[in-house]
């Protein structure tokens, strides 16, 4: 059994998969399809992942208790207008069960999506099956490469606040408009860099990851497809 088969799915039609299957949850209104989503996601993340119990559960456990306060308040404000007695507690404690578990099933198929794929090859999935410009997918792997350097960028400002013995406050204004300069820079020069060697998006070029849909990518896709009706089927 290959550890990294998500991995190896093709990022754009992984991406569609996830989207069906959210708009086919979304559809339902029965707390057994969320937390069979919520199993499912977990079994494929835990078997046919690179995905670790402890990255799973440092992500996961603030979720939990989003979504435990979700299911109390769900039973504290329930459907005034359900009927009085028992039925209004069992129309609570349903309410509450459908709410609650509809956020893990939510949160499982975005980390099912999140951790099993790689930024660079999700860009160029979209440019490739996507249809994406090449112009925005080479914008947006520069805005994403940008990020470490801003992080670096800004923990230098900040230490050199602090060595100048200068106070940044509560809401550091200071070292964010520094920050926010050099990023502005950064980014200008990238531009320039791109147009010095002549990309414009709109000539042909070569690609140095060519992504491509494989059989398997369709079986998963049809899988996750079969996988949501069979729930409707016999869980709703």
């Amino acid at each position: 059994m290959r550890k990294d088969m998500l991995e190896k799915i093709n990022p754009f039609v992984k991406a569609i998969a996830m989207i069906l299957c959210c708009a086919i949850l979304a559809a339902t209104k029965s707390w057994r399809v969320n937390v069979s989503v919520l199993v499912g996601a977990f079994i494929m993340m835990i078997f046919f992942s690179r995905c670790s119990l402890k990255q799973l559960a440092g992500i996961f456990i603030p979720i939990v208790f989003i979504s435990i306060t979700v299911f109390i308040s769900g039973l504290a404000y329930g459907d005034p207008e359900a009927a009085s007695g028992s039925l209004y507690q069992v129309t609570s404690v349903y309410s509450a069960l459908l709410l609650s578990t509809r956020i893990l099933a939510y949160v499982s198929l975005g980390l099912l999506f999140a951790l099993t794929m790689d930024p660079t090859e999700f860009v160029m999935s979209l440019m490739h099956q996507g249809r994406l410009k090449p112009k925005f997918a080479y914008g947006v792997l520069a805005a994403f490469n940008l990020i470490p350097t801003l992080r670096r960028e800004w923990d230098e400002v900040v230490l050199a606040y602090h060595v100048r013995q200068k106070k940044t406050g509560i809401i550091p204004f200071g070292p964010l408009f520094n920050t926010l300069v050099n990023g502005i820079r950064w980014s200008e020069n990238v531009a320039m860099a791109m147009e010095s060697k002549g990309f414009d998006g709109e000539s042909k070029r070569t690609y140095a990851m060519v992504t491509k849909i494989r059989p398997a990518d369709i079986l998963f896709a049809a899988g996750c497809g079969i996988f949501m009706i069979a729930n409707i089927f016999i869980l709703v």
